[in-house]
């Protein structure tokens, strides 16, 4: 039986967290090597005393963290991992290992771990669509029937809107649910004016830049979030583009005052709200607020999608509207065609409906709480650093307390010498304009195994301590 140390039955942490802990312990000290077999969770939990369940849940958690593997045939070993280099080692060194020799971890943000997705269940449910006729034509473009049913059952289970089918149009993910929402959009003067995140989503001013439309900037602050009072100064906005739920790459969020005042501004203006809800099925622990649509759905469209919970690489998403501005999107769905493929959404109707996207949602959010736990407990003690936008997603911000500007490229640039790909904080305000931001990077925790993120993270901590 492998050694995982004591579990304490009183202890506020939950028991298959504890076993994961100490089998990783065992792992990490070499006390288990790879390719070595792991008992069975039904033999582990009648020698430790627990209910089988508990086992299965702390080796979902090590599988998906890239400690353990299933093996073809049956059964469960201990994964070929490197050994993580030990912060002090990393702060110590005095020559940055050269890029061409550095095995590159990238922490890009936006990369969701993709282990586990391909299951038995996803793989039933693309054969079964694949088997199906394919039809001779777009039946409908606002996406396939049971696909939009299945969506809109989805986010009443997770966020409380009660939706009939016609107020789901599938899209190819949030790039197209933002593009065709801002082209069903009629301007009141010459062109488009739209109120934008500054710091935000990158992504949203070039699509504005693309259509010609003005991007009125908004500016969020860390202490203090989204600035409503520089929202109220605009009354000639045609739509305003939000992440209420964790602000992207902040980490604030709309308290429900601040909602309420959102909506209101944007109703006697007669503004379009444009909800991006990128990243709400992992809240860590803090409670969710209504999503902006529950509150105001004739005024609000809101986009989803399925990038953070699978993976970017499906293109699948979501547009929920109503009234007007759902049969204005239609028509510009309609002049563009579905970009999603019949096959494509049968298979993740299939998925959704059976509830594997729900198991599989958490078993993820069981893993980037541990990961977010092992964050916090690194950064802890880092003096001159501030980690923070740690309350929600995918992402973490590592703010540069003190340092002088030019100490954020340095910081990128040094762990970029060292495989370590993260990015910078500027680069999400816009170019040439105050956002009154430290310097920092942003970086993702949710892709690399977790031995290669800590090990990364120490290399970041040392960099950080270097400056």
């Amino acid at each position: 039986m492998i050694d995982v140390g004591i579990l304490d039955r009183s202890a506020p942490v939950p028991l298959h967290e504890q076993l994961a802990r100490g089998i990783r312990a065992a792992v990490l000290a070499g006390r288990v090597r790879g390719g070595d077999d792991v008992p069975s969770t039904r033999a582990l939990a009648a020698d430790l005393g627990l209910a089988r369940g508990t086992v299965v849940s702390a080796y979902e958690i090590l599988a998906g963290e890239g400690y353990l593997v299933a093996r073809p045939g049956g059964g469960t070993a201990v994964a070929d991992i490197a050994r993580p280099v030990a912060a002090s080692s990393a702060a110590t060194s005095t020559s940055p290992v050269p890029a061409a020799s550095a095995p590159v971890v990238d922490l890009r943000p936006g990369r969701p771990g993709t282990a586990g997705i391909a299951d038995a269940a996803w793989r039933s449910a693309w054969r079964r669509a694949s088997a199906l006729e394919v039809a001779p034509d777009v039946a409908d473009v606002t996406g396939d029937p049971a696909l939009r049913a299945a969506i809109a059952a989805h986010l009443g289970r997770t966020r409380g809107l009660d939706l009939a089918p016609d107020d789901v149009i599938v899209t190819a993910g949030t790039s197209d649910a933002m593009l065709l929402t801002l082209l069903s959009l009629s301007p009141r003067g010459s062109r488009l004016r739209v109120g934008i995140e500054n710091p935000g989503y990158p992504r949203v001013r070039r699509l504005l830049g693309r259509l010609g439309a003005e991007a009125v900037l908004l500016p969020v602050r860390l202490d203090t979030g989204f600035d409503l009072d520089a929202f109220e100064a605009h009354d000639d906005l045609d739509a305003v583009i939000v992440t209420p739920h964790h602000h992207y790459p902040l980490g604030s969020r709309l308290d429900a005052a601040a909602r309420s005042r959102l909506l209101e501004g944007a109703a006697r203006v007669g503004a379009v709200v444009v909800e991006d809800d990128y990243d709400s099925e992992f809240p860590h622990g803090r409670m969710p607020l209504p999503p902006l649509h529950l509150l105001d759905p004739a005024n609000v469209v809101s986009i989803g999608t399925l990038s953070k919970v699978l993976s970017p690489a499906l293109r699948c998403g979501w547009i929920v509207a109503t009234g007007v501005l759902r049969d204005r999107i239609v028509e510009a769905r309609t002049d563009l065609d579905p970009p999603v493929s019949q096959v494509q959404q049968r298979a993740l109707a299939l998925y959704l409906a059976e509830g594997a996207l729900a198991r599989h949602t958490a078993r993820r959010r069981r893993d980037y709480r541990h990961r977010r736990r092992l964050l916090l407990d690194a950064f802890a003690a880092v003096d001159g650093v501030t980690l923070t936008a740690t309350d929600g997603g995918l992402h973490a911000v590592v703010l540069l307390d003190d340092a002088p500007p030019a100490s954020e490229r340095a910081m990128v640039d040094a762990l970029a010498a060292l495989g370590i790909l993260v990015s910078p904080l500027s680069s999400y305000a816009v170019p040439g304009t105050a956002a009154d931001l430290p310097g920092g990077i942003v970086f993702g925790y949710a892709e690399p195994p977790t031995p290669s993120l800590m090990d990364a993270v120490g290399r970041i901590i040392a960099v950080a301590r270097g400056l």
